[in-house]
């Protein structure tokens, strides 16, 4: 044991320094394998960068195409599903509202090269082109239909109700357009055109040249934005570009930016010198190392000695935390066992002290005995009444209070308590009045605990209220649709610096008129406490002379309308 012990104890001398310049190979060569390992990341997160912004551009031209085929196909669907459009194209043809409005108005506003209108036959019944732009050649009109007729099928396809806008993209000789087509429908329907029929079609075509593609370049920020009819020019990003019928006649080409070749430009030199600075790093760290060693062990020894001081504390606490909860519940043991072994007896003494009054004959002078019995009686009652508070306290303080809710008549129970402390108040030549509105609202709460509440807040009026003075119970309901019962008097009042203290338990006002009233000072604690378990407020307004005035405000979630 002796040995153990003196292995284990720290030794006395001190550590004799450790070298590090063996490690002077080992680090250099892991700085260099660092700075490979960096220029190895940057190339490659470089190249993933490039590759992500070409992913995205491509995305972007993508969304560049559908978007064209997507406005084409809404201008066309607008204007087929139009009265004017039905009047003026296919009923009773007007080219002069036609040039003006499915015409040159068009092309002008929208960028399209021509318009076609085909009958159910698809028959062209109007042709209209760019006066801007080269004539097309002769029959371009029919071969502008016969090359979009997938379209005009979809178009036919749309509900009777509301036609949809179909679009695609055509190649008619050297020329790629971009065609919308939608069934000409009225607005206002009659029971024929709701019976299924072909219909006719108008048509939308833009010529994809050079410059749409330079407002798409611009619009999109695709640089360079071209299509290309031959693969072998496209670049290996090109997007193909099929017709209405599925053929790939071309590709979508542009030139995309590559910020990962400038990134690596730019840190080339940056990455030299944070080579060299590792370097120096280096050689200034392997002259710490031993010291901080050295020190690494001082602190670990101090760590364990504060994990193990910890550890006691730790347990201190647990153990002062278990002596506490056994004494909570020792004592609400002792009250509660003492409270019970006190009522007995009191329940005995108050029913024969009670017999011993009631044998005083009215006319008849009361004998010394029964001036005893009454004395015992009020005491004694006096009593039960500080041993039930103390009983309810406790059992609230150990958790074993639980509430009994229901609707509860509010009403009703102010004039049951008012009941119950007529005869004490006419005892003490105090009036009792109760303001109770009609058609009173339901508080939903534990009847017992609001009883016991209102009968605190009355006798502590009673108690404290001189002979010929008032004691009235109110109840109203707040602007918020809360519930406040209020007892206010004009008895001795209390002072404010003692206003604070006097909801706190076994406290009572230094008030010579409070100090010789009975009482054991755990009234009003008791009403704060039982309110607060029903999510309410309390409150107190008095002073000296002037009365007191006090309340609970229960909130508007406990009110309601019920019949009862």
């Amino acid at each position: 044991m002796t040995s153990e012990k003196s292995n284990d104890a720290p030794s006395s001398v001190p550590p004799a320094p450790v070298s590090g310049w063996w490690l002077v190979g080992p680090v250099l060569a892991l700085m260099l394998a660092a700075v490979a390992l960096v220029g190895t990341t940057v190339w490659l997160a470089a190249d993933e960068i490039d590759r992500t912004v070409v992913s995205g551009s491509q995305r972007l031209a993508d969304s560049a195409l559908r978007t064209m085929q997507r406005e084409i196909a809404l201008w066309a669907k607008d204007y087929a599903f139009w009265g004017a459009t039905v009047e003026n194209l296919v009923v009773s043809p007007d080219p002069a509202w036609a040039e003006a409005n499915v015409g040159q108005y068009v092309f002008n506003t929208f960028g399209t090269t021509a318009t076609v209108a085909v009958d159910a036959r698809d028959e062209v019944i109007y042709y209209a082109s760019d006066r801007r732009r080269p004539s097309p050649p002769e029959g371009f009109a029919r071969t502008v239909v016969e090359a979009v007729a997938p379209l005009i099928e979809q178009a036919r396809a749309a509900p009777l109700a509301e036609p949809v806008g179909h679009s695609g993209i055509v190649a008619v000789g050297d020329l790629v357009l971009l065609a919308g087509a939608a069934a000409i429908t009225p607005e206002r329907k009659s029971q024929q055109d709701l019976r299924p029929h072909p219909r006719p079609v108008l048509i939308f075509v833009r010529q994809l040249d050079m410059a749409a593609f330079d407002r798409l370049s611009e619009r999109f920020d695709l640089p360079d934005f071209r299509l290309l009819r031959d693969a072998a020019s496209a670049s290996a990003h090109a997007c193909p570009v099929a017709d209405v019928r599925g053929n790939v006649i071309g590709f979508v080409d542009w030139t995309p930016e590559r910020p990962g070749d400038a990134i690596l430009n730019r840190l080339m030199w940056p990455l030299a010198a944070i080579g060299l600075a590792l370097a120096a790093i280096g050689g200034l760290t392997l002259r710490r190392v031993v010291g901080a060693n050295r020190d690494l062990h001082a602190q670990a020894h101090a760590l364990h000695v504060a994990n193990e001081q910890l550890s006691e504390n730790t347990t201190r606490v647990r153990s002062a935390l278990q002596r506490a909860e056994h004494a909570t519940r020792a004592k609400s043991s002792f009250l509660a066992g003492i409270s019970h072994e006190l009522r007995t007896p009191l329940t005995a003494i108050i029913g024969f002290s009670q017999i011993l009054k009631l044998q005083h004959r009215p006319g008849r002078e009361r004998s010394r005995e029964q001036e005893y019995a009454e004395i015992i009686h009020d005491s004694s009652q006096h009593l039960l009444n500080l041993v039930n508070d103390i009983l309810d306290l406790s059992k609230i303080e150990s958790g074993g209070y639980e509430l009994e809710e229901s609707w509860i008549d509010v009403g009703r129970e102010a004039r049951t308590v008012r009941s119950l402390l007529v005869h004490e108040a006419e005892r003490r030549g105090v009036e009792v009045g109760v303001d109770v509105p009609e058609n009173l609202p339901a508080l939903y709460g534990d009847p017992k605990s609001l009883r016991q509440i209102v009968i605190n807040l009355m006798s502590n009026a009673l108690k404290f209220t001189e002979r010929g003075g008032w004691a009235r119970l109110a109840v109203r309901i707040e602007p918020d649709g809360g519930l406040v019962i209020e007892v206010a008097d004009n008895g001795t009042g209390i002072a404010p610096e003692d206003q604070g203290e006097i909801w706190e338990a076994f406290k009572r006002a230094r008030n010579p008129g409070l100090a010789k009233a009975e009482g054991s000072g755990l009234g009003l604690h008791l009403v704060k406490v039982l309110a607060e378990l029903h999510g309410a407020e309390v409150g107190l307004e008095s002073a000296p002379g002037d009365g007191t005035r006090v309340w609970v405000a229960f909130g508007p979630e406990r009110v309601r309308v019920v019949t009862i």
